[in-house]
């Protein structure tokens, strides 16, 4: 088959990169030992819901395999992408067909390996009487499921990215609007339209609907919703490799007839990347003042990306207005849509940044920059300057939208004076997040100094943001306030009043010590600018990315490269006997 050799390679470099045949070892390992000791407690304990719980436990250890899959799998074809090689695999004779097959054979291979290491103990609740057969058919059968589901949106994501933090997060973002808007829809549906009984097929929808059932031990009694989300996640998984196959079949064509076809989608991409003529007359401003201005500007697609993300985001708030239009506006869910809103434009914003920067240290185009009159403050000054007219008209858009819902929110409900200052508190933190990162970007200059470091954009923005951060948290807690009490809050209670009080005293800290950071970090990043060029760019894989301070260098050094270079020379020496001695 002429799939197999390019199934091999893979599994070769998989075998040099991800080392699966020893990781399987000892995550086999500690199931087993962790199943074991799991056991012997529970008997000592004399529980008579071992069965029960050790099954949750295998569930949560399998869902914990599914989550890995697209860091596996996720930059299968966007290596291929990114090192120009994709169109090589099609001229050595093999179809996109068979190209799309054997990259599939092989990270169905690699992902599946560590699930295969756990599925024995899968059979131990069974076994041990706590469980029904239909339960632990559901079990075996729902994990491999959702393991494909994982694999076909990492590969689905693959193929659209040339990143492989960037395919990562695509993936990741893939599986979650699958798996959460339909039960949010359910959800939404019950609460807002007064449904007492939502349409049960919002739920089967969801992929996660079944590890659900399989998890709250609810497969044996729902047996026939558990197959119907079965067939549908299996539809899914169909859905989205076929999306890749079809893309991946599009990727490498470059079709030069002209016709209809061919016009309109040269005038698509004129409209979305900007024409030759826009970028000529760009070039007229900007290459006497800052040439790096116009390198970073001539390029339009992060802003057709932020409109188009924003409009969603816009359209999908108005739609669900329209169908529940007496419950959806409120104070919490204009609280919600702002925090979205800031948000997501602050990821396009830093993410846009990171790739600049982050693609040239990866492709080595700073060698050759470098060695013009172009200086590192040129660069990191024109990239600031890049951000702040690429994204302040849209960031303007998003002020004035907020500023209507504050209006607004005034009108929905009656406030007296405490609750009034916490209102008037929590828009004031809002606006000035949003007004802050419209007029000033060097808020990026975190991103800007880990993407340069590590060569690995959505990796840089990941940790420079981070997850843990306090947005997330305030989410939660609307969400919180919302199911809870959507009409009441804010309520000028003594905990809120501390609360905003608290973090307007915080608010001004971080306003008077943020432009003293930003100051510090921009001087080092461009006094450090071409030490950091001159380093190695560090693997996506290298284990020093787990304990890296982003605010630090990456722990590279010259002493790493030479030892390096000092294993390079002994490795020869050592091939070099072996040939004579041959």
């Amino acid at each position: 088959m002429t799939v197999l050799p390019i199934v091999e390679r893979e599994l070769r470099v998989a075998l040099r990169k991800h080392q699966p045949v020893r990781r399987r070892l000892r995550f086999a390992a500690a199931c087993a030992g962790g199943a074991l000791l799991f056991i012997l407690l529970s008997g000592l304990i004399g529980s008579g819901n071992a069965s029960h719980d050790l099954h949750q436990l295998l569930c949560l250890v399998g869902l914990y395999i599914v989550g890995r899959a697209p860091q596996l799998a996720a930059g299968i074809f966007a290596q291929e992408r990114r090192e120009q090689t994709l169109g090589l695999l099609i001229l050595s004779g093999l179809s996109a067909g068979e190209v799309f097959a054997s990259k599939l054979f092989s990270a169905a291979a690699l992902v599946f390996a560590d699930f295969l290491a756990v599925v024995p103990l899968m059979a131990m609740p069974f076994l041990m009487g706590g469980i029904s057969f239909e339960l632990f058919v559901a079990t075996i059968c729902c994990l491999p499921n959702i393991l494909l589901f994982a694999l076909a949106a990492s590969l689905l994501a693959s193929v659209l990215a040339e990143d492989d933090g960037t395919a990562v997060l695509i993936a990741t973002g893939i599986a979650l609007v699958l798996c959460a808007a339909p039960p949010t829809v359910y959800v939404a549906d019950g609460y807002f339209s007064g449904v007492g009984h939502p349409s049960a097929w919002w739920l089967r929808l969801s992929p996660a609907y079944g590890p659900y059932l399989v998890f709250t031990r609810r497969a044996g009694v729902s047996l026939v919703e558990f197959w119907r989300n079965f067939a549908i996640t299996l539809a899914w998984s169909g859905v989205c490799l076929a999306a890749a196959a079809w893309l991946l079949k599009r990727l490498w064509r470059k079709r030069e007839n002209q016709g209809p076809s061919v016009s309109w989608r040269l005038r698509w991409n004129d409209s979305v990347r900007g024409s030759n003529r826009w970028r000529r007359g760009l070039a007229l401003q900007l290459l006497d003042r800052n040439p790096f201005t116009w390198l970073a500007l001539r390029d339009r697609n992060p802003v057709a990306m932020a409109w188009s993300i924003i409009g969603g985001l816009l359209s999908g708030w108005v739609l669900c207005w329209i169908i529940w239009p007496d419950k959806w506006p409120t104070v919490v869910n204009f609280f919600i849509t702002a925090t979205v809103l800031n948000l997501t434009l602050r990821w396009i914003i830093h993410h846009t940044a990171a790739l600049r920067l982050g693609a040239a240290r990866r492709d080595g185009s700073y060698e050759l920059l470098l060695t013009t009159p172009l200086q590192p403050g040129d660069i990191v000054s024109g990239q600031l300057e890049a951000l702040r007219e690429q994204f302040q008209s849209i960031s303007r858009l998003v002020l004035g939208i907020e500023v209507l819902m504050t209006l607004i929110g005034l009108r929905l409900r009656h406030w007296d004076g405490r609750s009034l200052f916490v209102y008037f508190g929590i828009w004031a933190a809002l606006l000035f997040w949003e007004w802050r990162q419209s007029w000033n970007p060097r808020g990026a200059l975190l991103t800007i100094w880990a993407s340069l470091n590590s060569g690995c954009p959505a990796r840089a923005v990941w940790r420079a943001m981070g997850f843990n951060s306090w947005v997330w948290l305030w989410i939660l807690f609307n969400f919180r306030s919302g199911l809870r009490g959507i009409q009441i809050f804010p309520a000028g209670s003594f905990v809120e009043i501390i609360a905003v009080s608290f973090g307007m005293i915080v608010l001004l800290i971080v306003i008077i010590q943020s432009k003293r950071a930003s100051d510090s970090r921009e001087l080092r990043l461009v006094s450090e600018f071409r030490e950091i060029v001159r380093e190695p760019v560090p693997d996506p894989n290298d284990p020093r990315f787990k304990n890296w301070n982003v605010r630090e260098r990456f722990p590279w050094g010259w002493q790493v490269v030479q030892q390096q270079l000092h294993e390079r020379v002994a490795r020869r020496e050592r091939e070099y006997d072996q040939n004579l001695k041959g």
